[in-house]
């Protein structure tokens, strides 16, 4: 999901809120809630609660793909991500990739330490776009 889709969708929700709490409180003598008073509360207040909830969601939610251009390395496949131009060392699921071919991967980052390489560890191979050229800083 990108930022601008997650924007809208905050927009969307803060609206909703603030249109749902802006009711000028009046004194009422004699109001009885009804049974269907009561429902539509609980009704807006769990709508207000589940959109809350799904727009944190999708807000805080990360997109784990990559793409760029697979090339053979010393220690096997690696990518060069064409967003960051860093490159990954891939692991995982990597049958259907070859060298030189632009591709989109999904999976996880993997956590780095010193001397070790960036991995991705791959789950799935999303789409291939044909050859690529790599650019001179991949090894």
């Amino acid at each position: 999901m990108t930022t601008k889709t997650r924007n809208i969708i905050a927009g969307i929700l803060l609206s909703a809120l603030l249109t749902a709490t802006t009711v000028t409180a009046r004194a009422q003598v004699g109001y009885q809630v009804t049974k269907g008073t009561e429902a539509g509360v609980a009704a807006v207040i769990a709508g207000v609660s589940v959109g809350v909830g799904l727009g944190v969601y999708f807000a805080v939610r990360h997109n784990h793909s990559l793409t760029g251009c697979a090339v053979s390395g010393a220690n096997g496949l690696q990518l060069q991500n064409q967003g960051d131009q860093q490159i990954y060392a891939l692991v995982g699921d990597t049958a259907g990739i070859t060298s030189g071919e632009r591709i989109r991967v999904s999976g996880k980052r993997e956590k780095t330490s010193d001397g070790v390489p960036r991995q991705f560890l791959v789950e799935k191979l999303n789409k291939t776009y044909g050859s690529c050229t790599v650019a001179s800083g991949a090894r």
